[in-house]
């Protein structure tokens, strides 16, 4: 009797489900675009992918990755559709702020799993006022992405009555509550990431226990992420950077694809034999090949500093001018794209069209805009020559 052998099945990754995805994904661009949201059940498929426990401790089920591993899944999703990826790393942030959260509510949060969906906004446009054993929030928070599917919300709002020295900063406190807790209004009708859903947040006078806030001007008490050993504002932007990078792939995917098969007018030949075109797909090419690995470089800085300790303000502004670089570039490559596909990328039915609207919505993020990114790194650099 011959002896039988069994090969153990292969284990699948996020990557890999998510790649699974991304055919269902492209025929519902239009769908997502027209609803100005990701619907509940691609939100589920996502999620049933791994895709929100990148970033969870393995102390709770989550996959602990480091920035470097998890970026591709963010690519991969902006490849196919940008408003999709955004969401999905939003949504996947809420490790880092739960972070500030005393212990317990920590492990409430994640104990029927790892897989929550997060969003919530770190710009403090709300109030907070002290009441007890808990603070009253009361304010509205724009650019809440991915909202209407959030399982849970975070909230920013300077704190009244603190006793902060003049001139110094406000204090300011995290509260973060289910979503069922929060109102959405209806405003996100915009040009790019249109299916992202960023709606504002509104609360009046909303309760939230002291066990379920935080400081987000303090370290973490309890690094359950090694990432935890850093200030919030130096580990945000990489997934941001990465949806740029995602859509300038897709972009170039498709003046690839537009090449094969366009003829241009007056030309006796497709556009992928045009010598000009070979020239310009080459180099947008290579820029994004640039990109990409000024983003990864940036993430495994992120991995590598974490035993160093705190960042110093120097560092981060650095960190933030080369993600907005990374996705200043890409945002180039769309536009190259764009331009070379002629007459074919003004129609609405070109991904082209929806890509160079997105592309540049994604820029003009705080944390990548090459407006505000770059200043603080030249300055501190004309400042070390002026005294050097």
């Amino acid at each position: 009797m011959s002896e039988v052998t069994t090969t153990a099945p292969e284990q699948t990754t996020t990557v890999d489900r998510v790649r699974a995805l991304l055919p269902e994904i492209r025929v519902r661009a239009e769908e997502i675009e027209q609803a100005r949201s990701v619907p509940r059940d691609l939100t589920e498929k996502l999620r049933a992918a791994g895709v929100y426990r990148r970033y969870v401790p393995r102390s709770h089920q989550g996959d602990e990755v480091w920035p470097d591993d998890g970026l591709a899944v963010i690519e991969e999703l902006a490849r196919a559709d940008a408003s999709v990826a955004w969401v999905a790393a939003v949504g996947s942030e809420g490790p880092s702020f739960y972070a500030y959260l005393p212990a317990d509510t920590y492990d409430q949060i994640f104990s029927a799993g790892p897989d929550v969906i997060h969003t919530g906004v770190i710009n403090p446009t709300g109030r907070a006022v002290r009441d007890g054993d808990g603070y009253r929030f009361s304010g509205r928070w724009s650019f809440a992405s991915g909202c209407a599917n959030a399982d849970y919300i975070c909230l920013n709002g300077i704190v009244e009555d603190a006793g902060q020295p003049a001139g110094g900063p406000p204090a300011t406190r995290l509260g973060v509550v289910p979503a069922s807790q929060v109102q959405i209004e209806d405003v996100w009708h915009v040009s790019g990431l249109k299916g992202t859903g960023s709606n504002d947040i509104v609360v009046q006078d909303l309760f939230i226990p002291e066990a379920w806030t935080g400081n987000v001007a303090e370290l973490p008490a309890i690094a359950r992420h090694p990432l935890d050993q850093r200030p919030i504002m130096a580990r945000f932007g990489s997934e941001f950077a990465a949806v740029a990078i995602g859509i300038a792939q897709g972009a170039l995917d498709d003046i690839i694809d537009i090449a094969r098969n366009k003829v241009p007018a007056t030309s006796p030949s497709k556009l992928a034999a045009d010598p000009v075109a070979q020239y310009l797909v080459g180099s947008l090419a290579t820029d994004l090949h640039m990109a990409r690995a000024l983003l990864h470089e940036v993430a495994r800085a992120d991995q590598e500093s974490v035993s160093r300790g705190r960042l110093n303000g120097a560092a981060i502004a650095i960190r933030r001018a080369r993600l907005a670089r990374a996705a200043s570039v890409a945002a180039s490559v769309v536009d190259g794209c764009y331009n070379l596909s002629g007459t074919t990328g003004l129609f609405e039915s070109c991904p082209l069209q929806r890509r160079l609207r997105d592309v540049r919505a994604v820029t003009q993020h705080f944390m990548l805009s090459s407006r505000s990114a770059f200043g603080p790194v030249g300055a501190a650099l004309l400042s070390n020559a002026a005294t050097g």
